[in-house]
């Protein structure tokens, strides 16, 4: 038998589902459907569930307790929470692209000014190192150039590769061995980690195509963090497994009250999630201007103009300063000569 515990999975079957729920009565069977809540005579709140003979004659049992109260009251709030989390991502998207828009508006009007200004700053710097290097080697500037150039010749011990005898030992290393190719030990504690993940979320356990390609996704990562030797990683993956709605097993109105409470959480999570990414883009640069720029528009002015205009000015006063100390550079060049 194979150490690798990946191999041991590789046709994980189909856990048994659970036949029937412990303590609830007047439920029967396994695989029931959704629960729909119904008003009883005396206005009791009720759910309906499938009888174990349903697939037969198409009969419902009643089940009424708190636990179909519980159930009926989560679903609705997780409906109203999905609706919510729809409306967030697509106001979320919509504020990504609006910020995109307005960046590439902002980098035609003033990108290319911004260049020109900081081209013409590193010229004139240029420029004015020249002219205060002149003024300062007007005279004896060519002596020490000579003697370095004297230093330089003579000696040749400088001669890189090869010793006093003009001997070259690059021969006598020959062609080295390739390095051999490097494996991580896996410790004991990841195969045990990687084994009981494989256990529960192998994608031959999915019971539809949606629940199959997130168990795939997650295998992928448990492979990923298994040949890495990454325990955090293997135990985070683990963690969020058991707290994930799709590790309650059964159909029971137990079960399907665990499932929506932790759909809720997840959803909530998620609504978090994309709260901090609002707060993040809204207070990045490009979301500050923008914002600046609408308020602006609201009161009638332009930012983005004024913000050209100002540039234009600044790209104006930097060409006459570079002219200036060209000028004054090639009047000192003449009275030099």
């Amino acid at each position: 038998m194979s150490d690798d515990p990946r191999q041991e999975h590789s046709g994980a079957t189909r856990r048994e589902p659970v036949k029937q729920a412990r303590g609830l009565p007047g439920v029967g069977g396994d695989a029931l459907a959704p629960a729909r809540p119904l008003v009883t005579g005396e206005g009791a709140q009720a759910m309906t569930f499938p009888g174990p003979s349903t697939t037969t004659r198409g009969a419902l049992e009643l089940y009424v307790g708190p636990i179909a109260a519980e159930l009926a009251h989560k679903r609705a709030q997780l409906a109203v929470l999905r609706r919510r989390l729809a409306e967030r991502e697509t106001e979320l998207a919509t504020l990504e692209t609006e910020l995109s828009e307005f960046e590439i508006r902002y980098r035609r009007a003033l990108g290319q000014r911004y260049a020109i200004l900081d081209d013409l700053a590193d010229q004139i710097e240029i420029e004015q190192s020249r002219l205060g290097g002149q003024a300062a080697g007007d005279t004896g500037g060519g002596a020490g150039r000579d003697g370095d150039r004297a230093e330089g010749d003579g000696s040749g011990e400088a001669d890189g590769g090869h010793d006093g005898d003009d001997q070259n030992w690059a021969w006598a290393w020959g062609e080295r061995e390739p390095e051999p190719e490097f494996r991580r030990i896996v410790s004991v504690e990841a195969k045990r980690l990687f084994r009981m993940l494989a256990r529960l979320i192998h994608p031959d356990l999915a019971r539809d195509p949606a629940e199959r390609e997130r168990r795939t996704n997650l295998m992928v990562a448990a492979n990923h963090a298994y040949e890495q030797g990454d325990l955090e990683t293997l135990r985070h993956l683990l963690d969020e497994w058991e707290q994930s709605p799709d590790s309650v097993v059964g159909s029971n109105p137990t079960a399907e009250l665990e499932r929506t409470i932790r759909q809720v959480v997840r959803v909530c999570a998620r609504l978090d999630v994309i709260d901090g990414r609002f707060a993040t883009l809204e207070s990045s640069a490009m979301g500050w201007l923008r914002h600046r720029v609408e308020k602006a528009s609201a009161e009638g002015w332009d930012l983005l103009g004024h913000m050209v205009k100002e540039l234009d000015r600044q790209i104006a006063e930097a060409r006459l300063e570079l002219e200036r100390i060209e000028l004054e550079r090639g009047n000192a060049e003449t009275a030099w000569a």
